[in-house]
């Protein structure tokens, strides 16, 4: 008999971060392993996602993506309750009007929502016979000088409302899930409840057909994904800047992927500025469809992650795992997830977080020992293609419910 999965993610409107390929992914594991598979999105959905898969355009609200809005005053201190009313008021009769799902997966979960899944998990007359609820961001927050995280005392509300899930949790009605290592041990800590760990799943990449590259040529450099300051977008431009200062005739190419400019915590607007100066370097200023980012990465030969540790540290890189994927070295920042992931399942040159001089160092050597660790890198591509498929990914989750 057909099982039906529904996922609910409010922050699937259109083609900018992730949501919209993670979720085809899944969806097409899914129907693979004969699940029926539908979607509950957000209200503001491009038409073309609705015709990618069975979507429902019924949020209004995107905790995630609206944190910019102007807030209602005290939102700061009754949020969470506030946009759990919000999610239940769609929730509510979205459920009641559908066929029992056999499971619920909620992809981008905030504490903002636990309290309305919770209320679903024990009171909808309809409700799923089982609910996942997974967490892209943890509880933790880095401490710069001691290079290691630590659980503010703002976690206590988020714990409260997890323990509340322990009844449901232990009787195999409700999984906890994250992606990270890191974020399973903070949320352990905190709650003393079991959180399963998943893998990010990326679609199924054709293997680039292009040789090693010789001794002679040198790789090219790039960083994608939208430019921001938790993301070293500035790093990247000041590294590269008076790298091609000190090497004005290099052949050597980069490219960045910069949409916007950013603000920076002081204040100030960080924009490509002197990169436009270089005719080494390709500042791509518009989001790429799934197609033309493809081939871009097949003809990529090391990706630049210079991301902080203070946003990034517990945090998956979906193009960390697409370059695991495809067998390209990375320069990654150490100290985080992203040194965890690579020493694992990819290869590359570990540098200081957020430091200029460390990332100057790391194009050099990766310039002057690049088939080393490009080599490296397609002995550890087969263990990444079979971990981060859609297919394992859905058989992990969907076994949490039998």
């Amino acid at each position: 008999m057909l099982q039906r999965l529904l996922i609910a993610e409010e922050a699937l409107r259109d083609f900018k971060a992730h949501w919209f390929e993670y979720i085809k992914t899944i969806t097409q594991a899914a129907n693979a392993e004969n699940w029926s598979v539908d979607v509950a999105c957000n209200l503001n959905v491009d038409p073309q996602i609705q015709k990618a898969f069975p979507a429902f355009a019924i949020f209004r609200y995107s905790r995630y993506l609206d944190t910019t809005t102007q807030k209602l005053p005290g939102e700061r201190y009754y949020g969470f309750i506030l946009h759990s009313l919000r999610c239940l008021k769609v929730l509510w009769p979205f459920l009641s009007q559908q066929e029992q799902y056999d499971h619920i997966f909620v992809p981008t979960v905030l504490f903002h929502h636990l309290l309305g899944w919770w209320i679903i998990a024990n009171f909808h007359p309809n409700k799923p016979k089982h609910i996942t609820l997974f967490f892209v961001t943890n509880p933790g927050r880095w401490d710069q000088q001691i290079g290691s995280s630590c659980l503010p005392k703002s976690a206590q509300v988020q714990k409260i409302l997890l323990q509340s899930f322990g009844k449901l949790v232990q009787q195999g009605k409700v999984t906890l899930g994250v992606e990270t290592k890191g974020a399973k041990k903070e949320f352990e800590t905190l709650t003393a409840l079991p959180f399963v760990l998943l893998p990010h799943p990326v679609p199924r990449l054709e293997s680039s057909s292009r040789q090693l590259q010789n001794s002679c040529e040198a790789p090219n450099f790039a960083c994608y994904g939208f430019a921001r300051h938790e993301k070293g977008s500035d790093i990247f431009k000041a590294a590269v800047t008076t790298w091609l200062k000190a090497n004005p005739t290099s052949t050597v190419q980069f490219r960045i992927q910069w949409t916007q400019p950013f603000p920076l915590p002081d204040g100030s607007i960080c924009e490509p500025g002197d990169l436009l100066h270089y005719s080494q370097v390709k500042v791509i200023d518009r989001p790429l469809i799934s197609e033309e980012y493809q081939a871009l990465l097949h003809t990529t030969g090391c990706m630049i992650l210079p991301y902080r540790n203070s946003s990034y540290y517990a945090r998956v890189s979906r193009i960390a795992i697409e370059c695991a994927y495809l067998g390209i070295p990375m320069i990654y920042t150490r100290g985080g997830w992203l040194e965890e992931f690579v020493s694992e399942f990819g290869a590359g040159i570990g540098i200081e977080d957020e430091n200029v001089d460390s990332l100057l160092g790391a194009i050099n050597l990766m310039l002057s020992d690049y088939i080393e660790y490009r080599q490296k890198s397609l002995l550890r591509q087969e263990n990444a293609q079979e971990y981060f498929s859609g297919k394992n990914f859905c058989q992990m989750l969907l076994q949490q419910s039998n």
